[in-house]
Order: C-alpha cells, then structure tokens, then sequence
C-alpha cells in the first residue's frame, strides 16, 4: 500500500508536470493568434485608408477592387482568429481543470501517504512496546529470566574471547510469604518493588538485575576483576535490602540470602552456573549465612 501510493504520486507529480507544459503550448498558442488579430487589424486599417483615399480622388493601388479584396481577405483571418481563439480559450479551460482535479488529488494523495506513515510510526512504537513487555516483569520493570539468559549468554560469549570472570548472582528474600501474610498483597508488591530499586542502584550500567519470579532475583555481574569485590558487593546488597521501608506510615523490613557462581571457575554454560548458583543460595539458608560461593559449599560438603 506504502509503495502504491509512493508510486501514485510520482504518477500525478508527472502529470501535473505533464499539464504545465500543455497550458504552456495553448498560451504559446493563443499569444500566435493575437499576432495574426494584430496583422488583420493592420490590413483592415490599411484597407479603411485606401478607401478614404478613394473617395478623395487618389488612392495608392491601381483598382479599388483589390482593396476590397484585401479587406474581405483580412476580415477572414480575423473571424478564423475568433474561432480559434475560443477554441484556444476551451481548452485552456479543460487543461485549468484537468490541472485542479490532478493537484487536488494530488493533495488528497499526499495526505493519505502522510496518514500511513503516522500509522506506521505508531504501529513501530506498539511493536516496541510489545517487545520491552515481553522482555520485562510488569510488577518491578526489571529484566525477566528471558531477557537475563539472553544478556548470559552473551557474556559467557565474550568471557571465552576475552578471558573475562563473570559472576551470577542468586538473592532469595527470606520468608517472604510472611510479609504478605501479615500486610496484604500490596504492601508485598511494593516491598518487591522497593527491592528491586535497591538491587539496581547498586550495579553497573553494564550489570544485569533480574526479577526471576516471585521473591527471587538473579544479578550478572560481567568482566569482574577480583572475587572479593563480587562478595562486597552481596554482603552490600544483603545489607541495603534490611533496610526498613516506610509505606505510608508502616514500617516493613526483611532480609535476604545470595548464592555466587563465578564463570570460569564454578561452570562456562549457563545450565551449569545456574545449577551451582541455586545450590549455593540454599546451601547459604541451610546455615544462615547472607551470603555463600558456591566454592564454600563445595569445601563445607
């Protein structure tokens, strides 16, 4: 349809530049007939001059007949001017309309094609938003567990090429049903939401925090440098999430367990840090550390 109307107007822009040069060749035409309306009245003045002459006794041509004869000749060219003349004048008139009906469809073309791009932008930024849904949790706005392992797998990709440590990890808020239990469904939500605020803030811009469901969190940490900045950071994370919250006037706290899995040490695919992470997580519940490496875990079993 885009490519139709594209097409349309190029059709009516030859057009109208087709009717210009036909207007151009009818007043080119009609200024011809002027000249030879000019040429007549000369003659028929010539001819109105002799006959004076005639009637004073001189006259320039030997008969007065052939004056007579040049006027009748010159009356002729003038009532063909006036035929064409109004001839010229029909179709200058046909060519001004043929000319209006072209730019006024022009114009009503234009018009839809402006119409179609306006939907087409608009049809461009619901398929965007379509994508950030799909892509996103609707409750906190982070990344989902679609777009995290999308984001992982990408990392694993350039840990191998550039021998890049990155790390995931695991944050389970501790009995979190409780929460809703005891204030109601809402205040849980906005707990989540208060949460998530406070995982994002504390990472870098090419860090990843992810709502994986319910109370659950997974963060990727990309190309770290050392281990301990890893454990700072959670032991920091574990800290900024005890904080209380105030929602309008009701204070709410809760605390919080994180699992590590580093890359390349504890697994190189992302079925494996998963796995090592999770049990890193609830190794930390089962002995009430806020934070563990799945490493420790391996030394504790």
């Amino acid at each position: 349809m885009h490519t139709k109307i594209m097409t349309n107007v190029g059709d009516l822009d030859k057009s109208v530049s087709n009717e210009e040069i036909s207007l151009k060749l009818v007043l080119e035409q009609s200024e011809d007939i002027k000249e030879k309306v000019k040429e007549a009245a000369e003659q028929i003045g010539s001819v109105n001059a002799v006959l004076k002459q005639e009637e004073k006794g001189s006259c320039p041509y030997p008969t007065i007949e052939e004056a007579i004869a040049q006027n009748e000749a010159a009356e002729q060219k003038v009532t063909k001017a006036v035929g064409d003349l109004h001839q010229v004048n029909t179709e200058l008139a046909k060519q001004i309309a043929e000319r209006i009906d072209i730019e006024l469809e022009l114009k009503q073309t234009k018009s839809d094609l402006f119409d179609i791009r306006a939907d087409l932008s608009k049809s461009q930024v619901k398929e965007k938003d379509a994508i950030y849904i799909a892509l996103h949790d609707s409750l906190t706005g982070l990344p989902n567990r679609l777009l995290l392992e999308q984001r992982l797998d990408h990392g694993l990709t350039q840990a191998r090429r550039y021998g890049w440590k990155l790390a995931i990890l695991f944050i389970d808020l501790d009995k979190f049903k409780n929460i809703n239990d005891s204030y109601g469904h809402d205040i849980g939500d906005r707990l989540l939401v208060t949460v998530a605020k406070r995982l994002q803030d504390s990472v870098r811009g090419e860090d990843m925090v992810s709502r994986w469901g319910g109370d659950e969190f997974i963060c990727l940490l990309l190309n770290i440098k050392h281990e301990a900045d890893v454990i700072s950071l959670a032991n920091k994370m574990v800290e900024q999430i005890s904080e209380e919250c105030n929602f309008d006037g009701m204070m709410v706290s809760i605390s919080a367990t994180i699992g590590i899995a580093l890359c390349p040490r504890d697994g190189e695919t992302a079925e494996i840090l998963f796995k090592q992470v999770d049990r890193a997580m609830y190794r930390s519940k089962g002995t009430h550390q806020r934070v563990m490496l799945f490493s420790e875990d391996i030394l504790d079993v």
